[in-house]
């Protein structure tokens, strides 16, 4: 028999989306609007972010961490966590999605006056949140 320890395909692919999406949500704005005359937008540093949307991206990056500290649980030779987490970070990537949904709902309530759209930040926490979830459930039910 060989010693040799497999690689989890779903742990993996949660780690790289977690990683993109993190990258993405923390450099890239998650909305915009137009006034009229200038486009102005949310995002971690943004000037014009509400607490309610600032809160949620915050919150995203946070799930995603654990997310990445999750599939590393499951990737590492020597598990620093005996418990298998599968369903905690599926509750986890449904979190972010669900937050993702807040945090532009939250931006659209308080910028409904002007024409505004989600953005790439958006973006990358709905559809982590979407794979990782997917990945999660993928994970648990092939145990």
């Amino acid at each position: 028999m060989s010693s040799e320890r497999k690689i989890d395909p779903f742990a993996a692919l949660i780690l790289v989306i977690s990683i993109i999406g993190i990258i993405l949500l923390a450099t890239q704005y998650f909305a915009s609007f137009w006034s009229g005359a200038y486009y102005y937008h949310s995002c971690l540093d943004c000037e014009y972010a509400t607490p309610g949307d600032l809160t949620s991206q915050i919150l995203i990056l946070v799930f995603l961490i654990i997310q990445i500290i999750v599939s590393l649980n499951d990737l590492l030779p020597k598990r620093f966590i005996q418990k298998d987490l599968a369903v905690y970070g599926m509750g986890l990537a449904g979190l972010t999605i669900l937050f993702a949904i807040i945090g532009i709902g939250v931006f659209g309530a308080a910028y409904g006056a002007y024409e505004w759209w989600p953005d790439t930040g958006f973006y990358a926490g709905i559809i982590a949140g979407i794979i990782n979830t997917t990945m999660f459930y993928l994970k648990f039910r092939n145990k």
